[in-house]
């Protein structure tokens, strides 16, 4: 029988194919609930579902989004007022989101060895563009697809926004690759045709990765910086 490869085998094999790299935001980029924590935003969400019953994992998840996805199963106008106040508490975030280690470092190597990037993110496109001024990176990630909608089924693990930035930037998905914490982002990856590599960016996350199917884990950025520098975008045939 045939052995999968390690997982520095695997991201071998996908670098040295890689002509578009596509960055998940919260995670890869940074912590945007460094100082808000997630738990607080959620808690926050909550407080607009007036009236209406909340099922128990909705009621005790510290995860904003699934509180959005839950709101979009009541109501569209709930949904719209929840993606409001979750897209201003975002904003609100951004001063205190912490920076991930080493992506500026792969921004870098990227645009060294010729790669093009983008961002996509479930987070509110304001809140993220918002985080790259600040940060000095609007002019090194490319152009972000996130968060503009009241509408959870368009977010990860929907490939909506990841078939949008491919299309955007005219990418082959075999050629593609998003780097992603979540398994939402593996899932999006694999819906989309593209590769996914984990973002191993807590304990246990590794495990879970791998039984999702992920195409390769880094477990720091700066793994992944090494390797882009290593290997150079293939030439367009």
């Amino acid at each position: 029988m045939t052995q999968a490869p390690s997982p520095g085998a695997a991201l071998d094999v996908i670098i040295a194919r890689n002509r578009w790299l596509l960055l998940d935001f919260d995670g890869p980029i940074c912590s945007i609930y460094t100082g808000l924590p997630a738990s607080t935003v959620a808690d926050q969400l909550r407080k607009l579902f007036t009236g209406q019953p909340v099922p128990e994992d909705i009621a005790r998840t510290p995860d904003p989004m699934e509180v959005f996805a839950y709101a979009g199963t009541i109501s569209p106008e709930l949904a719209t007022r929840v993606e409001a106040e979750m897209t201003d508490l975002e904003v609100a975030a951004v001063a205190t989101a912490k920076p991930t280690p080493y992506v500026h470092d792969v921004l870098a190597a990227c645009r060294e060895s010729g790669r093009t990037t983008a961002v996509v993110s479930n987070n509110a496109e304001r809140a993220v563009q918002l985080y790259l001024t600040r940060h000095g990176l609007d002019d090194r990630t490319g152009p972000v697809f996130a968060r503009t909608s009241h509408d959870p089924a368009l977010l990860k693990p929907s490939p909506h926004l990841i078939d949008k930035a491919v299309q955007a930037l005219n990418a082959d998905p075999a050629a593609t690759a998003l780097v992603g914490d979540s398994i939402t982002d593996i899932e999006g990856s694999r819906l989309a045709g593209i590769d996914s590599i984990g973002y191993a960016n807590k304990h246990g996350k590794r495990q879970i990765m791998t039984a999702a199917e992920v195409d390769a884990i880094i477990d720091s950025m700066a793994d992944l910086a090494l390797k882009l520098r290593a290997i150079r975008t293939p030439k367009v045939q």
